[in-house]
């Protein structure tokens, strides 16, 4: 496959692996960053402002967000132009990273497969539930369970956006925090172990990488697909390598 060739795409799943069974095999690690919020009696950080802000921040940065981008393909397509370099192939690519990543990967297989309770409902934290490692499946909760986090992964999608729009390091780095920031605040209210939130994280991250590589880079198999999510005809005939698009901006 064209993306697993790549030596980027080797690092991050190399990243992952090895975050993956270090989380696995050391456990407590999880207790142990969560207790750094825990103040005997609960975790006191959970009712802080900017903790609920952060929290309530993610849906409508991620709607508000992609309305941004379906308007624009809406309004360069009308004016023919290219702003910001939004094209129906962008609309494609961050509606599958937040459907596939954000929504059928996390919220759906992860979360309801392995029943992870939250920290701030175990034993050690005042629960009644019990603790289980990352990628440990259980039966200590039923619907949307810990691992991995949603939040967590609807934070990071703003980093496809940054990667579909613009590509600069600040404007990268801005998305990303905005990703940390979230996560951190999960945690410290005691929603969510590091471990779900490194494997959101790296969900998100490699599938934006792989569909930016198999939808809006240049690539001669993909042709046909690339022209009918820009609005081509069926029956439109293109050439064996489609030029990218100048991006404005």
């Amino acid at each position: 496959m064209t993306y697993l060739k790549q030596p980027r795409a080797r690092l991050l799943l190399l990243c992952f692996v090895a975050s993956s069974l270090l989380l696995a095999a050391f456990p407590a690690l999880d207790i142990r960053i969560s207790r750094l919020f825990f103040d005997g009696t609960g975790f006191h950080l959970a009712n802080l402002w900017w903790v609920r802000l952060l929290q309530g921040s993610v849906g409508y940065a991620v709607g508000l967000s992609l309305a941004s981008v379906v308007i624009l393909y809406a309004f360069n397509r009308k004016s023919r132009r290219q702003v910001c370099g939004v094209t129906g192939r962008t609309v494609v690519y961050l509606s599958l990273v937040l459907l596939l990543g954000a929504g059928l990967i996390v919220n759906v297989l992860l979360k309801n497969t392995f029943g992870r309770a939250r920290p701030r409902n175990i034993e050690e934290f005042g629960g009644a539930q019990h603790f289980t490692g990352a990628f440990v499946v259980s039966e200590e909760c039923a619907t949307n369970c810990s691992f991995s986090s949603g939040d967590g992964a609807g934070a990071f999608f703003l980093v496809a956006m940054a990667w579909a729009l613009s590509r600069k390091r600040a404007v990268l780095l801005a998305a990303l925090g905005f990703g940390v920031l979230v996560s951190f605040s999960r945690v410290a209210a005691g929603a969510h172990f590091l471990s779900d939130i490194v494997v959101s994280f790296f969900v998100m991250l490699i599938l934006t990488d792989a569909l930016h590589c198999y939808i809006l880079l240049p690539e001669p198999g993909l042709a046909r697909v690339r022209a009918l999510a820009d609005g081509a005809l069926p029956d439109r005939v293109l050439p064996d390598v489609v030029q990218p698009e100048s991006v404005v901006g």
